[in-house]
């Protein structure tokens, strides 16, 4: 359905703004198809027996992100690239429970199903309140499946730590304090990026998700002509794509933030 409503996708190359999976599962790339918790696939000792892992505190690609930008900040590149704030990825059993909800949507539902199988734990523990926002990285993960199967290159990425590597002197408002305001600030930066690599339809955005593809986009294309494309990957949580400006390129090498 996806490659016939969007053939543009096949092979190309798209940022997702969502985790691939919860933190405590595990993306196994030798097969492109598969997902396990990480402790079955990370916990073992020694001699080669299983061992109990805890679910992890967090991930190891966000720690390379807040490096990332904290290396930026120390070399005086970018003012604007304040502490990453990054909301954590929640384990599974999180969406467990979540998924099992009683106002937990129909679609989000059966998307977790389609998606975890055997994984899902049918008498998991009463889902806390509130949960929508989180509910819906189910999506996410979706969407990494439904566009992997028709072959195109799939990275995640993060719209607000984007817009603060590229606004520049430019005011970025915050989307809590007035949406109006933030969109009007976002679509300024966009503007400059797009007469910077000439391209028009940035003044038909209307909407704040609208505004954060269109960032993903446009600085990809100027970290190519430019500047430098960061991928941090790590085997269990995917790999993530960070596009620098020349400001910021010139403070690393190529090789110089590789997480494993």
């Amino acid at each position: 359905m996806l490659a016939s409503k969007a053939p543009e996708l096949r092979g190309a190359t798209v940022l997702v703004d969502s985790p691939r999976l919860p933190r405590d599962m595990h993306w196994s790339q030798a097969t492109g198809r598969e997902s396990h918790r990480r402790e079955q696939v990370r916990a073992v000792d020694k001699t080669g027996a299983p061992a109990v892992k805890d679910c992890p505190h967090g991930r190891e690609i966000d720690a390379g992100l807040r490096t990332l930008v904290r290396m930026v900040r120390q070399q005086g590149a970018n003012a604007t690239a304040r502490s990453l704030s990054m909301f954590p990825t929640p384990p599974m059993s999180y969406f467990d429970a979540q998924l099992n909800a009683t106002n937990c949507k129909p679609h989000l539902r059966i998307l977790g199903q389609a998606l975890f199988g055997d994984a899902l734990i049918r008498d998991s523990s009463p889902a806390s309140s509130g949960g929508v926002f989180t509910r819906f990285m189910v999506t996410g993960f979706a969407a990494y499946r439904a566009l992997e199967a028709i072959g195109a290159e799939v990275y995640e990425s993060y719209p607000d730590l984007i817009f603060r590597l590229w606004c520049r002197s430019q005011a970025l408002c915050s989307k809590k304090n007035s949406r109006s305001a933030a969109l009007a600030s976002r679509i300024s930066v966009l503007a400059s990026l797009a007469r910077r690599i000439r391209v028009s339809g940035v003044r038909q955005i209307r909407r704040l998700d609208e505004a954060d593809a269109a960032v993903l986009a446009l600085t990809t294309i100027a970290a190519r002509e430019s500047g430098m494309t960061l991928v941090f990957e790590h085997p269990g949580e995917g790999r993530f794509m960070v596009p620098l400006d020349e400001a910021e390129a010139s403070i690393f090498s190529r090789t110089a933030l590789r997480t494993s």
